[in-house]
């Protein structure tokens, strides 16, 4: 893997492509996993089906964290959301390199504007957790159904 490639920013714009442009993700991943090494293949690969796995719990605590959603050619940036909270809630990767990666990742998206607001919704997300967790309970999204 070269310096350029950012895992978090390759896992959000996987998600988008199956998430918004109706893409197999059995057909986007080994492509984006061939200049990979297997550790960082296994991480992608973990991350994005983790994140689709969860995508109605994620989704509800974007709503709850931001006030409008990203949408047109910021919207990459919310499925990077979704990335770094995914691994805040379901790995074990440390919460500083996740946000730190998650947050570098919009500087390769060259969405360099928004990193600020990128870190402030995940930091935004450990300060609450709890209280986000238990907000988004009594919906479908509890059993991580679409509803």
């Amino acid at each position: 893997m070269n310096k350029s490639t950012n895992l978090r920013s390759l896992c959000a714009q996987l998600i988008e492509r199956v998430v918004d442009k109706g893409e197999s993700l059995n057909t986007a991943l080994p492509a984006a996993q061939k200049k990979l090494s297997d550790k960082d293949s296994a991480l992608v690969q973990e991350i994005c089906f983790g994140v689709l796995r969860t995508l109605p719990q994620l989704e509800a605590l974007i709503g709850k964290l931001m006030e409008r959603p990203l949408t047109g050619k910021q919207r990459v940036l919310h499925y990077l959301i979704m990335v770094g909270l995914y691994q805040l809630e379901y790995t074990r990767v440390p919460a500083h390199a996740a946000l730190a990666e998650t947050v570098a990742g919009a500087e390769v998206l060259k969405r360099t504007s928004l990193k600020g607001l990128l870190n402030g919704v995940l930091r935004q997300y450990q300060r609450q957790r709890e209280d986000l967790l238990a907000s988004i309970q009594d919906g479908p999204q509890r059993y991580l159904h679409p509803g």
